[in-house]
C-alpha cells in the first residue's frame, strides 16, 4: 500500500500524540495507543474511527493502551509523592489502604498486586490531571 502525502501527515500528527499507525501486509492496518496523553486513552472503536479515516477501505486492527504495571514500584510510588506532596495518611485515607499495608509496600516487604499498583498509577495520574486543570 503506498501512503499519499495526505496520509503520510495524518500518521506523523497521531504519533506526536502517542498513536502508531503501521500499515501490515496487504490492507491490513494496525493503530495502537502506546502511551497515555494527557490522560486520555482511547478505546477500540475510537482508535478504528481514526484509522479509518486514513485508510477507508483496510482491515483494522487496533491496539488500545495497556498499562505495563511493573513499573510500578515502591521507589516509583515515593517519587510520586514527593513530586505531588502527597503525604502518606493522603494514600491512607484517598486509596483506602490501611496503615500497616502501606508501609509494608513502600518499604518492599510485601507485594503489591497488579490490581493494587494500577490503583495507584491511576491515583496519581488523576492528581496530577486534576493538579493541571487547577492552574
Amino acid at each position: 500500500m503506498k501512503l499519499t502525502e495526505k496520509q503520510a501527515d495524518s500518521i506523523a500528527n497521531y504519533k506526536r500524540m502517542g498513536i502508531y499507525i503501521a500499515i501490515l501486509s496487504g490492507d491490513k492496518v494496525r493503530i495502537s495507543q502506546n502511551t497515555e496523553m494527557n490522560g486520555y486513552f482511547l478505546t477500540q472503536k475510537q482508535l478504528v474511527k481514526r484509522a479509518r479515516a486514513i485508510f477507508p477501505d483496510a482491515k483494522i486492527i487496533p491496539l488500545v493502551y495497556s498499562l505495563d504495571v511493573d513499573e510500578i514500584t515502591a521507589d516509583w510510588i515515593q517519587a510520586k509523592m514527593k513530586d505531588l506532596g502527597i503525604k502518606r495518611n493522603d494514600l491512607i485515607k484517598q486509596l483506602a489502604i490501611d496503615k500497616s499495608s502501606l508501609s509494608l509496600y513502600l518499604t518492599g516487604k510485601r507485594e503489591m498486586e497488579k490490581n493494587q499498583k494500577a490503583a495507584f498509577y491511576y491515583y496519581f495520574l488523576t492528581y496530577e490531571l486534576n493538579r493541571d486543570l487547577r492552574t
